[in-house]
């Protein structure tokens, strides 16, 4: 945004929701916000062309943000017993003295050992012009105590002070510039020297209005004076009272949440149950019975479970087969499409168990005993299927059936552990010995083992001991017709990523070894918001294949995806482009692409809001999300203004994104994506996109406190970001139940609560696990909550 056409609101706001504790911003007295945000009426309004300091003074020039609440400015959460106990855990006696501890452990003490630099200027503030580096007794800790928790004009004042470098009573450009740096240095941003003085000078000629090129502590009072939240792109007002209804229970939401999943998973076990006691019983009546017993039912009743499973995890995986099924909205509706790998990896446990029982009677219980019956019991029962001569152990396992069973055991034991999780991100919890050789490479690499495998079970299934009816060796109708879609499967994939031709390749380079791969849209490529592809690189590797999110809209004429180098074949994807972009390389690789897929995040359409989270890199399918949200509402606006009827795509009417991540630099890599949105939709209410940052403390903090306020200040000049250098504002970790409420979004009235693991089967990490405690209500409205994780 430009800052000759755009004009800054204030306007007051209740309070009363206000929390020191927040780690968003709390409800406010007064708000600093563009005026296409949707301001509260009884504002006022002046453009940026009438000066910086007329943007906040009304007509009679006094200054409008004087004498408003005063923002939490806080230097320590605990109280004085908790600073107590820390002191008392480091405290030793000198010279038969009373107890002290040492200056450097003054961090340690009111809990900020994260950030001792920022510590140690408190501690040279609290000391003033005395020789601050000695040691504290535990009376000079509670008098610093108190005057760190005490009034705001004692905050303010110590606040002045760690400003006021040379202990003059004033503050002058340079000592501001060296408090924001030091307050970026502790929050984890990056910023430059001259973006500092920047930052100094604009706080400096908003204050120093008599222009003596210094600050007096009444005039620093000013910037504690007024509570400055972030600003957040698409503001809009809440949703109308008359969409919510009585209270639901957790137990209703829970049920909503996961009936799906519950009456597959029963389904799958009852159809094993008749299974397992179908075979049960059958081989009970057999003649095998009188020299095996119960090891025999329950190993051929494990081995009927065995033949479906062997089945049917070849169908989760079938992705193909899953993207097309998935769009029949009456089908996806009751089967959970989007747990088709958590289903994959539930009918591997359930393989597991079937092996251990099959396989675990047979060696253990039912060949000894073949080996060591009578021999008169064993040519009445079991003669016929031994040639007539009763074999000894060894001579068992020689057999056919026998030695096929045990090599599909053995690579099935080489496959399942590689792919764990633990084994795929190579976890620490691992020996160095197996952490050296794991990773997603093994992992894929093990787990084409199974070709044989299922190579193996044909063979397997034909040599029976007990029977030559030909019509109970079933195996082959069992895995047949999944065996030849999948491997249908693989043949379209190789054959479609052929026939996809790679135009006009573009590589981008972001911070955090971030790669984004931008390339014209190939003919007959059609998608939907939130799928994801499959890219492949011959020069790395002639067979593997890795999904990406599509952050590419499906308006687009162009496709694009952000790979994020985190193991070992996306690290060298990365390092090849950046090769070839810095002039080492003669030429960009060639790439292949395959898709594309479904993913759960597709499911958005079926919503009218959605609310989309996405933690780090998790959020590059939302990226293609709020791509089509704003592409069908330009489509909407351009047919509503033409007076053409066209059918718009059905679509959630309001998208809420919330992005939070660990490194300032993250934000690098949608930041055009961001900026496009945010022009082009001002006046489109359709999308509400808020930034997270992790790493910077909360609203209030003392080691935030400056940064709010020059946030805010150029915020309102330039109506850019100083952290995320977009339109939207960034603020520490979100309290979710604060942070949606002051938004208009209120998480005690959702009506449909839809959790949703990432197809990446990553776990949520903690930012958001809030977010399934919260209390839901039954509406008309429907929404949709999805997550994403790196």
């Amino acid at each position: 945004m430009h800052a000759e056409s755009q004009e800054t609101t204030l306007s007051s706001c209740s309070s009363s929701s206000s929390s020191s504790s927040s780690s968003s911003s709390p409800s406010c007295s007064a708000c600093v916000v563009p005026l296409a945000f949707s301001p509260v009426q009884g504002t006022v309004t002046v453009p940026f062309s009438a000066g910086w300091n007329r943007r906040y003074r009304d007509a009679s020039g006094e200054n409008l943000i004087t004498g408003l609440e005063i923002i939490p400015l806080r230097f320590t959460n605990l109280e004085w017993t908790d600073v107590e106990a820390r002191f008392d855990r480091l405290a030793y006696t000198k010279n038969g003295t009373e107890p002290v501890i040492k200056w450097s452990d003054f961090s340690f003490c009111i809990a900020m050992q994260q950030t001792p630099e920022f510590a140690n200027e408190i501690l040279r503030a609290l000391r003033g012009r005395s020789e601050w580096k000695v040691d504290i007794t535990k009376n000079e800790l509670r008098d610093y105590w108190h005057r760190m928790a005490g009034s705001v004009d004692s905050r303010i004042q110590l606040f002045f002070y760690m400003c006021d470098r040379n202990f003059d009573g004033k503050i002058d450009e340079i000592d501001m510039k060296q408090t924001i740096l030091g307050s970026a240095s502790a929050n984890k941003l990056s910023m430059t020297h001259e973006e500092a003085q920047e930052y100094a000078a604009s706080i400096m000629e908003f204050l120093d209005t008599e222009k003596r090129g210094y600050l007096e502590p009444p005039q620093l009072d000013t910037l504690f004076k007024v509570s400055l939240p972030r600003a957040s792109y698409g503001r809009s007002s809440p949703t109308p009272d008359d969409l919510y209804h009585e209270p639901m229970s957790k137990n209703e939401v829970r049920f909503r949440s996961y009936w799906r999943r519950a009456w597959i998973v029963l389904f799958w076990l009852l159809i094993c149950a008749v299974l397992f006691t179908w075979k049960f019983i059958q081989y009970s009546h057999r003649p095998a019975f009188q020299v095996m017993g119960y090891c025999l039912s329950t190993a051929k009743g494990a081995a009927e479970t065995l033949k479906l499973n062997m089945a049917l995890i070849l169908l989760p995986v079938s992705r193909n087969t899953v993207t097309w099924l998935r769009k029949k909205r009456w089908l996806s509706s009751i089967i959970p499409f989007n747990d088709n790998i958590n289903f994959h990896k539930l009918i591997a446990c359930g393989i597991v168990v079937g092996v251990i029982l099959h396989g675990g009677t047979h060696l253990a219980c039912d060949f000894p005993r073949i080996a060591g019956c009578d021999r008169v019991l064993f040519q009445q029962t079991l003669a016929s299927g031994f040639g007539h001569q009763q074999p000894t152990y060894m001579q068992i396992l020689a057999t056919k059936e026998v030695a096929t069973g045990i090599a599909m055991v053995i690579l099935m034991a080489i496959a399942f552990p590689l792919a764990t999780k633990w084994a795929r991100r190579q976890s620490t919890l691992l020996p160095r010995s197996v952490r050296h050789v794991a990773g997603y490479n093994t992992f894929w690499y093990s787990h084409h083992l199974f070709v044989f495998v299922y190579a193996l079970l044909f063979v397997h299934g034909m040599f029976l001991f007990l029977t030559n009816n030909p019509f109970e060796k079933t195996t082959w109708m069992y895995v047949a017709v999944p065996v030849l879609l999948y491997a249908g499967e693989r043949i379209y994939r190789v054959v479609r990523s052929g026939i996809y031709e790679i135009k006009n390749l573009t590589p981008s380079l972001y911070p955090g070894k971030v790669l984004s791969l931008k390339m014209q849209k190939p003919e007959g490529f059609r998608y939907r918001a939130g799928m994801y592809m499959f890219v492949q690189c011959p020069e790395i590797s002639p067979f593997e294949w890795h999904p990406f999110s599509l952050t590419s809209g499906p308006g687009d004429d162009f496709l694009s995806v952000h790979i994020r180098a985190l193991g070992d074949w996306t690290y060298r994807l990365y390092g090849i482009f950046q090769e070839e972009m810095l002039g080492a390389a003669k030429g960009f690789p060639k790439v292949y692409i395959d898709g594309p897929y479904g993913a759960s995040s597709q499911d958005y359409v079926k919503y009218d809001v959605v609310l989309l989270i996405g933690l780090g890199i998790g959020a590059t399918p939302f990226i293609s999300i709020i791509r089509d949200v704003a592409n069908n509402a330009q489509k909407a606006e351009f047919d509503q203004v033409a007076g053409s009827v066209c059918k718009i795509p059905k679509g959630p009417l309001k998208a809420y994104l919330y992005w939070v991540t660990r490194e300032q630099i993250s934000f690098e890599w949608f930041r055009d994506v961001i900026t496009e949105i945010s022009k082009i939709y001002l006046k489109q209410p359709v999308i509400e996109m808020h930034n997270f940052l992790s790493s910077v403390y909360q609203e209030g903090d003392g080691r935030s406190a400056i940064l709010s306020v020059i946030q805010a200040l150029h915020y309102a000049r330039t109506g850019i970001d100083i952290i995320s250098k977009t339109p939207i504002g960034s603020t520490s970790s979100p309290n979710w139940q604060d942070d949606t409420q002051e938004n208009g979004l209120e998480f005690s009235t959702v009506a449909h609560y839809y959790w949703e693991r990432s197809w990446r089967d990553c776990a949520p990490p903690s930012p958001t696990e809030p977010i399934q405690d919260l209390y839901f209500t039954r509406s008309i409205s429907r929404w949709y909550l999805s997550l994403e994780a790196n």
